[in-house]
């Protein structure tokens, strides 16, 4: 009985141990497909990384561009505002010559005007000498005078 008794405890000791193992198997298959699975996930992050890491390099060839873009437009526009304050000045020095000569022409107008006012006396004046001289006139003639 006990030799009975011993064959049975090993008969049940082997089919749990049996199950077992065929649990564990089950599972260490289900892990290592799980794992695979991560692998695989894990290689697609990467290559998705080096996509992103690709196109920064991308971007920053084309900030690279633009950065030399911009300063090559930077260089053009300090050419152009230096001829601007060039031309700037020359506009400014231009227009006090022309101030200048208007002031002349404004003087020349004022001496002229005067001349002529001293002229218009002088031949009122000339008109009133000769109309003495030349005695009393008729109040017709005089009013066409």
């Amino acid at each position: 009985m006990f030799i009975a008794l011993a064959a049975l405890f090993l008969t049940f000791s082997a089919a749990i141990l049996g199950g077992v193992k065929w649990m564990l198997d089950r599972v260490e298959r289900r892990t290592d497909r799980n794992f695979a699975q991560v692998d695989q996930r894990f290689a697609q992050v990467d290559r998705r990384f080096e996509q992103v890491d690709q196109r920064f390099e991308q971007i920053d060839h084309r900030f690279d561009r633009l950065e030399a873009r911009m300063e090559r437009a930077d260089a053009r526009m300090d050419r152009a505002d230096a001829r601007l304050d060039e031309r700037m000045a020359r506009i400014d020095a231009r227009e006090r010559q022309i101030d200048d000569r208007l002031l002349k022409i404004d003087a020349n107008i004022l001496d002229i005007t005067a001349r002529i006012a001293g002229m218009t006396d002088s031949i009122v004046e000339m008109k009133a000498s000769l109309a003495r001289l030349e005695g009393p006139h008729p109040p017709l003639l005089i009013a066409r005078g």
